[in-house]
């Protein structure tokens, strides 16, 4: 028996009627149609996103703002390269503001707000969980990053090799 994955994401119709004539051709043909691989880079990049969404949210940061998503763009990227932290105004900053068509200054400024936002309103019993302190002055822009970013790789969603499957026997076409 063959097994044949296909993400229908990525088909045209065409393609759809010719997999169709395949099974009819072969009837040990087993064809899996899915949105998306199963453990696939897409859905643990999707996973890690969402992931990231909840823990600004938890920590009071509201998504209309626009530092909810330069936030969100900020630690997908931190998670990806460390280097970024060491020069957040230099790098960072602007590799986000591409992104989104604006200012470093912009970004720096709508996180530092977002931040604010979240120190004044935010449950303090998730602040303290997050950075271990309530009192005082809201974390820095670079520290707020570092910190979720950290806590993302203490849970096990940093850079890593895909995960294997029994799905792994099959063909995977996208």
């Amino acid at each position: 028996m063959s097994c044949l994955w296909v993400s229908l994401a990525d088909c045209s119709q065409k393609e759809i009627y010719q997999l169709t004539k395949m099974v009819r051709k072969d009837r040990k043909l087993q064809i899996i149609l899915s949105y998306d691989a199963p453990n696939s880079a897409k859905s643990y990049e999707r996973e890690k996103e969402e992931k990231i969404s909840a823990i600004l949210i938890k920590l009071g940061i509201r998504p209309h703002l626009k530092g909810y998503q330069y936030l969100k763009e900020s630690i997908r990227v931190c998670m990806e390269d460390k280097e970024e932290l060491e020069g957040i105004t230099k790098r960072l900053y602007p590799d986000v503001a591409k992104k989104f068509q604006t200012s470093s200054t912009k970004v720096e400024h709508a996180i530092r707000h977002a931040i604010e936002v979240a120190w004044k309103s935010g449950s303090e019993e998730e602040k303290k969980n997050f950075f271990g302190y309530i009192e005082g002055r809201r974390p820095t822009n670079l520290s707020f990053i570092m910190r979720i970013t950290e806590y993302m790789e203490d849970e096990g969603m940093g850079d890593r090799m895909e995960r294997t499957s029994e799905w792994d026997t099959c063909a995977f076409y996208r």
